[in-house]
């Protein structure tokens, strides 16, 4: 599937409400294009191929492209719009044609002897209704709204795929940050170790101060360690978020640029009224009520008259040289008076009247959850936003700490263990600056998924 036809599906839920969302207005175009739809998941392919990308875009593009639930997706639009189309053919005459062969001979009281007749021949017919006082037209705008629902809730799905992208590769920055972190753990104290080792040899240093550094360097290996399996765990996840087999290598080529804060002047009463109008679920739900009330329309309009056209013409022949072909031609008008049904019309109207009323209740209650989810979201970015910043000035403290530790101990005036409590107090402080990038990313994600956001970047590409 070619990823430019599955975001326009992502970017109808940002750019129109359920009650201007139209389908084509003939078969053919958009969701029913054959030759546009998904092609099915790739097999795993060998352990020496790559996959690169050189943007988060790119990566959540492919995985619109790959995941199996895309074309889920995509494949349930069209059976809602070749569904559309099949009741638009209502409105259209039933033409049938039939070719008949009969053997018949009649039974005589008489005892005398009755000849076999064989006849053959075609016939067409036409049926057309021409006034149904709106029945056919109200259930093709059902119809028409459930292909809406179906499309907004498709977006739905879409950016949800879109958000578990974007989790698992901030999950993947932190846990690169950790093992980045604890990768220059071990290296300072490596340069601890030499650092003792070569005092010890100069009878500066005791054995025990040798000691306690080689334990630091021991517990920093096992860390990296830990961390090189918590950063392959991240990626592996990565990659079924973006549909690639954990066979292939996964490449992220482009640097993490740190995204825009939030606007102070952006209201929490603004965000909310931006996911009421643009979540795609919500509006789903305000076409399916739409669909059940022209359902109600429907059932209410078959309880009225209908007229309908009828004509048939046929010609028959027979097999017997003796018989000479005839002709039949018919033309007439049906006026149908449903009388009496057990009330099962007037019971599919409140059936479906109810379930308007059910899906218009179910909009208003998803609207109080959505409400809270904003809520929550946008307190976890304010909140991770203000602890990004804050890491950058712990991390630098502990950074010039750990130099100023380090020198005092090749000067003599310092002791190794001010020096491994500042090397350690600073490798806890880069963590804390790589979770805090990611948990920032993260955020902004939720927050965006909670307003029926797309990325700027998705967008644009």
């Amino acid at each position: 599937m070619k990823t430019s036809l599955v975001l326009p599906l992502l970017l109808a839920s940002s750019l129109a409400h359920a009650v201007t969302v139209e389908p084509p207005p003939a078969p053919g175009q958009f969701w029913l294009k054959l030759d546009a739809l998904p092609d099915a998941a790739p097999r795993a392919a060998p352990a020496a191929d790559t996959l690169r990308f050189d943007s988060l875009a790119a990566l959540t593009s492919h995985a619109l492209a790959q995941r199996a639930e895309s074309r889920a997706v995509w494949l349930g639009i069209q059976a809602e719009a070749a569904r559309l189309d099949a009741s638009r053919a209502d409105l259209w005459p039933t033409l049938t044609g039939q070719f008949g062969f009969t053997r018949s001979q009649s039974l005589s009281s008489s005892g005398a002897s009755v000849p076999v007749l064989h006849r053959y021949g075609p016939s067409l017919s036409l049926a057309w209704v021409l006034y149904d006082f709106g029945a056919r037209a109200a259930g093709i705008e059902a119809q028409r709204y459930q292909l809406i629902a179906s499309l907004l809730a498709g977006n739905r799905s879409l950016q949800d795929i879109v958000t578990e992208v974007e989790t698992g590769w901030a999950a993947w920055v932190a846990a690169r940050g950790g093992r980045d972190a604890q990768d220059e753990q071990v290296k300072a104290l490596q340069t601890s170790f030499d650092a003792v080792a070569a005092r010890v040899a100069g009878g500066l240093a005791s054995r025990a101060d040798q000691l306690r550094a080689r334990a630091a360097l021991a517990e920093a290996v096992l860390a990296r360690d830990a961390a090189v399996r918590d950063f392959a765990k991240a990626e592996a996840a990565l990659r079924q978020a973006a549909g690639i087999p954990q066979t292939q290598t996964l490449v992220l080529d482009w640097d993490t640029v740190p995204a825009a804060g939030l606007d102070d002047t952006t209201l929490l009463a603004d965000l909310l009224a931006e996911a009421e109008r643009q979540r795609p679920d919500v509006l789903a739900l305000r076409a399916t009520a739409a669909r059940a009330r022209a359902e109600a329309e429907a059932a209410r309009a078959s309880r009225w008259p209908s007229l309908a056209l009828n004509a048939s013409a046929g010609r028959t022949f027979f097999l017997e040289d003796e018989r000479t072909p005839s002709s039949t031609n018919s033309v007439g008008l049906t006026l149908s008076v449903p009388l009496f049904d057990g009330g099962r019309l007037a019971d599919t109207a409140r059936a479906a009247r109810r379930s308007a009323e059910q899906a218009e209740a179910q909009a208003a209650a998803q609207r109080e959850t959505i409400a809270l989810d904003v809520v929550n979201a946008y307190l976890d970015a304010r909140y991770a936003q203000t602890a990004r910043a804050g890491v950058v000035s712990q991390f630098e403290s502990s950074d010039e700490s750990s130099r100023a530790a380090e020198a005092r101990y090749r000067a003599g005036v310092g002791s190794l263990l001010e020096w491994l409590t500042a090397q350690a107090d600073r490798a806890r402080a880069r963590q804390a600056q790589a979770q805090a990038e990611s948990d920032w990313l993260a955020a902004l994600s939720r927050l965006n998924h909670a307003l029926g956001r797309l990325p700027p970047a998705l967008t644009e590409r």
